[in-house]
C-alpha cells in the first residue's frame, strides 16, 4: 500500500514538473510573424522576378519584458539584393522606419525589450531579386527566428516562408524529358490495348498530360510552362502508378488461362484415358506444376504492391505455361487418333504395330496371288 502511494506521489511530481517545463518553452516562445503578404503570389524567374515580402513581428511577454534582453531577432533572405525597411510600433503609434541592406538583419533585445505592460511589434517590408539558379529551386523569401545567447534558435520562434525559383533551361529540360517518358508509357498502354484492355482512363490521363506538356514548351510565359509541366508531371505519375497494375493484371490472366487449359487436358488423360501412370504425361505434369508455382509467386507479388515484378513473374508462367499446354495438346491429338495409345507403356505401339503387321500380311497375299497365277500359266503353257 505504502509502495501504491509512493508511486502515486512520483508521477504526481512528474506531472507537475512536465509542466513547468511546458510553461517554460511557452515563455521563451515570445515572438510570432503576422500579416503576411509575398508578391508575386506565383513563381519566381531565375535573376528576373523582383519579390516582396510585407509581414509583422508581434512580441508577446516574457520574464515581464516583451522581448528578452539577452536575445537577438534575426531576419534573413536568400533573395538577391534585398532590402529590408523596418519600423517599431508601440501602443499603437509607429516610429520612424529604417532601412537596411543585406540578407541578414538583426535586433538586438536592446531595442525591443520594453515592460511587458507596453503593446510592441515591428513592421516589416522586405524586397529583392530572384537569385540565379542552374535548376528550378525552392528558396527562401525571408525567415524569422530569435536567438538566445548561444545564437541557437529559441523553439517555436522560426517562421520560414518559400518560393519556387525558375530556371528557364530547366524547365525545357524537364518537359524534354517527362516527353520522352509519355513516349514510353504510350507504348505500353498501347499494348494493353492490344491485348484487349479497357486502357480508357490511361489514354485520356495520356492526352491530358501531352497537351500540358506541348503548351509548357510552347509558352513564353516560364511560370506558366511551369505549372504546365507540374500538371504533366502529376498525371505522368498516376499513369507510373495505374498502367503496371494492368500490366500485373493482364499478364496473371494470361498464364491463369494456359495453366488452366493444361490442368483440363491433365485430368481429361487422368479421367477420360486412364492415363495417370504414363510415363508421356508425367513431364506435363511437372511442367504444368513448374508454371502454377510461377502464377502463385506472381500473384503474391501483386499482392504486396509489387505490380512489375509480379507482371515479370506472370509473364515467366505464362512462357512455360504455353510451353506446357502445346505439348499436352499434341499428346491429345496422338490420343485421340490412336485408339491404342491411350493404354499406355507396352501397349501404346500396338497402333503402330497393328499397321505394320496389315502392310506385311498384304504384301504375303499379293506374293502368294503372283506365285499362284505365275504357277497357274506354266501349267496352261505345258498343256498348250
Amino acid at each position: 500500500m505504502i509502495e501504491v502511494r509512493n508511486m502515486s506521489r512520483s508521477i504526481s511530481l512528474l506531472a507537475i514538473l512536465f509542466g513547468i517545463v511546458a510553461m517554460v518553452c511557452i515563455a521563451s516562445a515570445t515572438t510570432s510573424v503576422g500579416n503576411i503578404q509575398i508578391t508575386p503570389s506565383g513563381d519566381l524567374v531565375s535573376g528576373q522576378t523582383r519579390a516582396t515580402a510585407d509581414f509583422k513581428v508581434l512580441f508577446s511577454s516574457s520574464g515581464g519584458y516583451t522581448f528578452d534582453n539577452d536575445h537577438v531577432l534575426s531576419m534573413d533572405t536568400e533573395l538577391d539584393n534585398p532590402t529590408w525597411t523596418y519600423s517599431i510600433i508601440m501602443d499603437g503609434i509607429e516610429n520612424p522606419s529604417k532601412t537596411e541592406v543585406g540578407p541578414n538583419i538583426r535586433l538586438s533585445g536592446w531595442e525591443l525589450s520594453y515592460p511587458s505592460d507596453r503593446e510592441i511589434s515591428l513592421k516589416v517590408k522586405m524586397a529583392g531579386t530572384a537569385p540565379q539558379v542552374d535548376v528550378s529551386t525552392e528558396k527562401n523569401v525571408f525567415r524569422v527566428r530569435e536567438l538566445d545567447n548561444r545564437n541557437a534558435a529559441v523553439q517555436g520562434t522560426e517562421v520560414v516562408k518559400t518560393k519556387m525559383v525558375l530556371n528557364p533551361e530547366s524547365i525545357g529540360e524537364g518537359v524534354s524529358a517527362e516527353a520522352a517518358a509519355l513516349v514510353d508509357m504510350k507504348s505500353r498502354i498501347d499494348l494493353l490495348a492490344a491485348a484487349g484492355v479497357d486502357v480508357s482512363a490511361a489514354e485520356a490521363k495520356y492526352s491530358q498530360a501531352d497537351a500540358y506538356l506541348q503548351s509548357a514548351a510552347k509558352s513564353s510565359d516560364y511560370v506558366r510552362a511551369q505549372s504546365d509541366l507540374g500538371q504533366a508531371q502529376k498525371l505522368l505519375e498516376e499513369l507510373e502508378s495505374s498502367v503496371p497494375v494492368m500490366e500485373a493484371q493482364k499478364s496473371i490472366a494470361d498464364a491463369e488461362s494456359s495453366i488452366g487449359q493444361t490442368e483440363e487436358l491433365i485430368t481429361y488423360f487422368k479421367v477420360n484415358k486412364s492415363m495417370g501412370s504414363d510415363a508421356r504425361l508425367l513431364p506435363i505434369i511437372a511442367s504444368w506444376d513448374i508454371a502454377s508455382e510461377r502464377l502463385t509467386t506472381a500473384k503474391d507479388l501483386y499482392s504486396q504492391g509489387r505490380y512489375d515484378e509480379a507482371a515479370k513473374k506472370a509473364g515467366e508462367a505464362t512462357q512455360k505455361g504455353n510451353e506446357v499446354l502445346a505439348t499436352a495438346q499434341e499428346l491429345k491429338e496422338k490420343v485421340d487418333a490412336n485408339p491404342f495409345s491411350a493404354i499406355g507403356g507396352m501397349f501404346s505401339g500396338l497402333g503402330s504395330l497393328a499397321l505394320t503387321i496389315g502392310i506385311i500380311i498384304v504384301v504375303v497375299v499379293l506374293v502368294a496371288v503372283a506365285i499362284f497365277l505365275f504357277r497357274k500359266r506354266r501349267r496352261w503353257d505345258e498343256l498348250g
